[in-house]
């Protein structure tokens, strides 16, 4: 909980410093918008080992191969930098280039995904008789 709040301080006080920087220098805005918001990712990142090490005791009681939870994580980890970059883009003030960005995110999960859709349909058939 310490570390939403502090998290949450941390936004308001960039946000803040953002809004009074625009209004004096609209790119030092977006600059400070965009450090603050990777200041934030970084910081949360930090403590996603532990989420980590639970899903990996998960996927060892639930016998879920080591690959696919590889690849779990690896997806789950292209969907926040697909976001965190739309989401920079918007701060730059780049709406179509964070569509695409969003866009280009989507189609490469989708096609980091097929390893597993195949999995799942040969798990799928091995339960047909």
């Amino acid at each position: 909980m310490t570390e939403a709040l502090r998290a949450a301080g941390f936004a308001v006080t960039a946000a803040m410093l953002c809004f009074a920087l625009r209004a004096a220098h609209r790119q030092a805005g977006a600059a400070a918008a965009i450090a603050g918001g990777l200041m934030l990712f970084f910081a949360a990142v930090s403590r996603l080992s532990l989420a980590v090490d639970a899903l990996k005791t998960l996927g060892e009681k639930t016998g879920v191969s080591d690959s696919t939870l590889t690849l779990l994580l690896k997806l789950t980890a292209m969907a926040y930098v697909t976001e965190l970059s739309a989401q920079l883009c918007r701060d730059a003030g780049e709406e179509g280039l964070a569509v695409k960005a969003a866009l280009c995110g989507k189609m490469l999960l989708m096609a980091q995904t097929l390893p597993l859709i195949l999995e799942i349909g040969d798990m799928t058939l091995a339960l047909v008789p």
